[in-house]
């Protein structure tokens, strides 16, 4: 049997989503439906929460009371920010510079450990790269696209409209070709006979 790892706040967030539609779902009038989604939501909300617990590691020779040890580091970080939130209106920009403030924090603390570990430095950290317009659009609505290509930096606003203007032009071709009629359909329809046909 295969399996997907999914992160803690990933679990969490599904589990807050799944507690929300099944809260929804107990106010429709629709009594058959919302049987349905409710006995779904409580099955999957079961699930996350009897699911393994586990931690993905690079170094596969650690022992399992080394990887225990790690996964109490893990603990001890949820529990000291688990109910750590966001202003609700704080503005992107001020969202941004507290990333970049906290990200030169570490960086000065990596500088500062890297030097009196110098046999045992700290892993290089990777840049996190979003996926590329064209790998996630189809998984997107247009204002989803709208807000992606908008923060992406390294757009012009004449690029990130251009991207967008094209997919919202592809996405209305594709509606039309669904709902557009073959020459054999459209002769059919308007009761005319086929000539090339005998």
């Amino acid at each position: 049997m295969k399996y997907k790892l999914l992160s803690q706040a990933v679990v969490e967030n599904l589990l807050a989503f799944l507690d929300e539609v099944q809260g929804e779902a107990s106010m429709t009038l629709d009594e058959h439906n919302s049987k349905e989604i409710t006995r779904f939501c409580s099955w999957a909300i079961k699930e996350l929460l009897n699911a393994k617990d586990g931690i993905t590691t690079d170094n596969f020779d650690l022992s399992s009371d080394e990887i225990k040890e790690q996964d109490k580091r893990w603990d001890k970080i949820d529990e000291k920010f688990f109910d750590w939130k966001l202003p609700p209106e704080m503005p992107e920009k001020d969202f941004d510079k507290m990333l970049n403030q906290f990200d030169a924090f570490l960086r000065g603390w990596e500088k500062e450990y890297n030097k009196k570990h110098p046999d045992e430095p700290a892993p290089d950290r990777q840049a996190f790269n979003p996926p590329h317009i064209d790998d996630v659009a189809e998984f997107m609505s247009l204002d989803e696209i709208k807000d992606y290509l908008l923060e992406d930096r390294e757009l012009t606003d004449e690029e990130a409209f251009e991207m967008y203007y094209e997919e919202r032009e592809r996405r209305r071709r594709v509606k039309e070709n669904k709902s557009a009629l073959s020459y054999d359909e459209l002769l059919k329809k308007a009761g005319i006979y086929n000539p090339k046909q005998k």
